[in-house]
């Protein structure tokens, strides 16, 4: 029988990675007769990742020889399925079968040329394991991949696998080991065989799975900054035909500017996220996509629309378990529980971040510092002493504002006010931007509520306690954290009423901290809010907030009123 020429047209859509149009094209010539439209479907459906496109023909597949065509696409589609632990069974076992008795191109698959499907396979499992915090497996199909890649570069002739598969062990390796606390040594390979292909700026979409990995190895160690970096590059790096590649990215790539304070950056990227229709993976990404828009829900406030959004993904994690969609949605938790003041829910989220074999994304000092804060909450002063005792002994200590801020709340608790005083502005001293903006907003209003009650010489101190909260208020404004920012306000509300009825009779500037002074006097001038941004280098949103601010401090409610109170000042 003659080659059916649409076996020529799938080769060339193959070759400009036109998955689809390729797969169609074979299936077409073996539903014409061809038998070998069915090989290389299989071939191409597997090197593209869209076995889904060979589902319809699920039994001819199975109707072929047994070897790594039939085994490979029944595995993806059992992927499909969620059936995830029969199809590394499947897969690890064509690996145990000896190099040598192996069919070459042309018993086998029709692209060996291109490089061998099996560890191709093998990394994809492997890939599918480490999305769904399956360790030891994925362990065991690294391993296997490495060991047949191995063999097979010692037959002549014989490509071990597509150039992307090598780095994506890389990246899944060093994924693993810090899941599993296994040490560093898979991370140092990886960030020692990328550097050189950075410096030579010869990053391509080879590497961007292990970008990725990178990434997400670097966010669970703390480095925020290295991790976005590495993210960003791997999700504009991933190709087309590796959409879960891009989408993971994109997901942790906000999270990671959640947890920098770049909401808006953040906000921007996850409106166009959205798992593949039709793809293998979308079981596992869709709860990846819903946790992130649940986040961006709770952190703008509307915890309504957040919490079934939220629900949603956990319940798919059930069936699809993803390790990121499970660090979002905690997060989101812990968010929303400090958020509403319900301290049960964060004891409840904290217990679950702390399961074996689970890697929580926070610091040492975040983590302590919410769980003492649960704590604190809840009652447990005892406990909070433990803590926090167990906690400043240790190196480093003096230099977390977390710290200090606990010790200031325990020597309120004790009445001992100057050193509580003491502590809570090392606690503001400390603090930077390399802290989360809730811890950063948590601190001052530690600090705020000690200078309104207390002072520094245990009388309250209104105008400076309102300094603090303006801090906190303004930052979550500027994220766009409009529910935490509210609660907030009402802090800076009362203090601010507390404060003009010590001051009545005053100078009405002396209410004003030295920037509002700088504000108020280009309001007087007549400058827009937009103008007076470009003077003084802040955004628009944080002006219109400091204008707000001073209008309350002093009392009215215009612009015009500002120059008027403040006699003109210029």
């Amino acid at each position: 029988m003659p080659r059916h020429p649409l076996l020529d047209e799938a080769r060339s859509a193959w070759r400009r990675r036109e998955t689809e149009t390729a797969v169609r094209a074979a299936l077409t010539a073996h539903a014409a007769g061809d038998p070998d439209g069915l090989t290389l479907a299989c071939s191409i459906g597997m090197r593209g990742y869209r076995a889904d496109l060979l589902a319809a023909h699920r039994d001819d597949v199975a109707a072929l020889p047994e070897g790594i065509l039939r085994e490979g696409v029944l595995a993806m589609l059992q992927i499909g399925d969620g059936d995830l632990d029969s199809a590394v069974a499947r897969i690890v076992a064509l690996a145990e079968v000896p190099l040598a008795s192996v069919p070459g191109p042309v018993a086998g698959d029709p692209l060996e040329g291109e490089g061998m499907l099996l560890p191709l396979l093998l990394s994809y499992v492997a890939t599918g394991c480490v999305a769904s915090a399956s360790w030891v497996p994925a362990r065991r199909c690294i391993d296997a991949a490495r060991t047949v890649m191995a063999a097979a570069s010692a037959v002549e002739g014989r490509v071990a696998a597509p150039e992307h598969v090598a780095f994506d062990l890389l990246g899944l390796d060093a994924m693993v080991e810090q899941h599993t606390a296994a040490g560093d040594a898979a991370r140092r390979a990886l960030t020692e065989t990328l550097a050189p292909l950075r410096m030579r700026n010869s990053l391509s979409p080879a590497h961007a799975l292990a970008l990725v990995s990178l990434g997400s190895v670097e966010h669970l160690s703390g480095r925020l900054g290295e991790a976005a970096l590495n993210l960003a590059r791997g999700a504009r790096l991933a190709p087309a035909w590796r959409p879960g590649v891009r989408l993971h990215a994109e997901v942790e790539l906000a999270f990671v500017r959640v947890r920098q304070g770049r909401w808006r950056e953040a906000a921007e990227a996850v409106r166009a996220t959205a798992p593949p229709t039709g793809s293998i993976e979308h079981d596992w990404l869709e709860p990846q996509a819903l946790a992130v828009h649940g986040l961006f829900l709770a952190l703008r406030g509307d915890m309504d629309a957040s919490r079934p959004v939220l629900d949603r993904a956990a319940l798919l994690c059930r069936d699809t378990p993803s390790f990121l969609a499970q660090l979002v949605i905690t997060h989101a938790r812990i968010m929303m529980a400090i958020s509403l003041s319900d301290w049960p829910a964060l004891r409840r989220a904290l217990e679950d971040a702390a399961e074996p074999g689970y890697r929580h994304p926070y610091r040492v000092d975040e983590w302590r510092m919410l769980n003492l804060l649960a704590s604190w909450h809840l009652g447990r002063v005892d406990e909070v002493r433990r803590g926090v005792a167990l906690w400043t002994a240790q190196p480093g200590a003096d230099q977390s504002a977390y710290a200090w801020a606990f010790v200031s709340i325990l020597a309120e608790h004790d009445e001992r006010y100057a050193e509580a005083t003491n502590a809570v502005d090392r606690a503001l001293a400390l603090l930077t931007l390399d802290h989360d903006p809730l811890g950063r907003a948590w601190v001052r209003v530690v600090a705020g509520i000690h200078y309104s009650l207390f002072g520094a010489h245990g009388r309250p101190d209104p105008r400076r306690a309102l300094v603090v909260y303006e801090d906190a208020s303004a930052e979550l404004q500027e994220l766009g954290a409009g529910g935490l920012a509210r609660r907030y306000d009402e802090a800076v509300a009362a203090t601010t009423t507390e404060m003009q009825r010590g001051s009545r009779g005053g100078d009405p500037a002396a209410r004003l901290t030295e920037q509002q002074r700088k504000v108020a006097d280009a309001v007087g001038q007549g400058y827009t809010s937009g103008e007076i941004a470009g003077l003084l280098h802040l955004s628009k949103r944080t002006v219109d907030y400091h204008v707000a601010n001073i209008m309350r401090r002093l009392g009215v409610s215009s612009r015009r009123e500002i120059a008027r109170v403040l006699g003109g000042r210029r």
